[in-house]
């Protein structure tokens, strides 16, 4: 009975993280919109309507951005005195909608319609389990932070759930997981196993996905790939708040590009490896590849530790002390300067991919293998 309660108080303790979570967006002053990565999406939306020629021109998203902001200066600015627009063309066309809308009402839609993502994702994962399940997941520090900074990780979660769900007709959850090329950058693991596995279907469906989203720009802008390939490179710098293992080779800057290189292929490997372990308990070896994806990402931020906490919801046996420990690294990782980061976060995502890889236990579920 006691433990019941517990249990009952923990669960309307993490629904009200949760509705906060929600209502901020409302309710916040407009500075934190401001501050976020949206006037970089939104710089980036702005340029595909009026010049998508130029869309990955630096001098051309400063004189963008300084309307997307009304002139006003970023807390953090990043590359050529902006927050840039790096992330693939596509995104761009995602982020026109509500950068009509006007930037701080667009801005407020688009956090929410993040978190609306990652919680209908959460859902999608855990099925058939209570929705109380992935509550943990949602109401944890790297929400907090995929919100605060207006982050595409919920459209991530949101592929990578209705992959999940679809898995029986593989097809279909290959087309699901082009949500995740929102950042590629995260899901390098999955495809990885997915061709050890040879899941031909699967992957078929995700090709298809990924064509459609470079046509989609490709209209307005025949050389945006090219154009993409030069700049997305800056976005490993060693002043970065980076919580990826790659991001180690930073300490070398001569060897900088062939470190990162090097430890993103054996990293991207070794998440595999460990996950062909549990290759008969699907949720375990998803559980893997989704949290090895941040530890093998070339550039991955404390926000997109959001997507650890996927992986432990899909895996659905983490304990109390494993979301505390994961909160309380993304925490850190936020607030302090590098390489403070890599260091806090590298063992914490070690530790969950040890529980999840050498942990045994019955599961309230399984998915059933798909068909080739």
């Amino acid at each position: 009975m006691i433990r019941g309660g517990w249990r009952w108080r923990g669960t309307v303790a993490l629904t009200g993280v949760a509705l906060a979570f929600v209502i901020y967006p409302l309710t916040e002053p407009g500075a934190d919109v401001i501050n976020s990565d949206w006037p970089a999406f939104a710089t980036g939306a702005k340029l595909a309507i009026t010049d998508p020629g130029h869309l990955y021109d630096l001098d051309a998203q400063q004189r963008v951005q300084l309307e997307v902001t009304g002139a006003r200066r970023l807390v953090t600015t990043g590359i050529h005195g902006i927050l840039p627009f790096l992330a693939p063309a596509w995104v761009a066309l995602v982020a026109v909608p509500f950068e009509l809308l006007g930037t701080e009402l667009g801005g407020r839609l688009w956090i929410l319609f993040g978190l609306a993502c990652l919680g209908l994702g959460l859902w999608l994962a855990t099925r058939p389990r209570p929705p109380s399940a992935f509550l943990p997941a949602f109401a944890g520090m790297p929400t907090a932070l995929m919100m605060l900074n207006a982050q595409l990780d919920g459209i991530v979660a949101l592929g990578i759930g209705a992959a999940i769900a679809l898995w029986s007709r593989p097809f279909l959850a290959g087309l699901a997981l082009g949500l995740t090329l929102m950042k590629p950058q995260l899901v390098l693991p999955v495809g990885l196993a997915l061709l050890v596995v040879r899941r031909w279907r699967a992957i078929a469906g995700w090709a298809v996905a990924g064509a459609v989203l470079s046509a989609s720009f490709a209209v307005l802008n025949p050389r945006w790939v090219l154009d993409w390939l030069g700049p997305v490179g800056t976005t490993v710098q060693p002043v970065s708040r980076e919580v990826d293992l790659p991001h180690l080779a930073t300490a070398l800057p001569a060897f900088q590009a062939y470190g990162v290189a090097i430890l993103t292929l054996a990293t991207v490997v070794g998440v595999v490896a460990i996950a062909a372990r549990r290759r008969d308990d699907f949720r375990s070896a998803a559980a893997l590849v989704l949290a090895g994806g941040i530890l093998a990402a070339p550039h991955a931020l404390p926000a997109d530790l959001v997507l650890v906490a996927v992986g432990l919801a899909v895996w659905g046996r983490a304990a109390w002390h494993d979301w505390l420990l994961l909160s309380i690294a993304a925490l850190v990782a936020a607030v302090t300067p590098a390489p403070v980061p890599v260091l806090v976060a590298v063992p914490v995502m070690v530790w969950v991919l040890a529980r999840v890889g050498w942990t045994s236990e019955p599961l309230p579920a399984r998915v059933p293998a798909s068909p080739r």
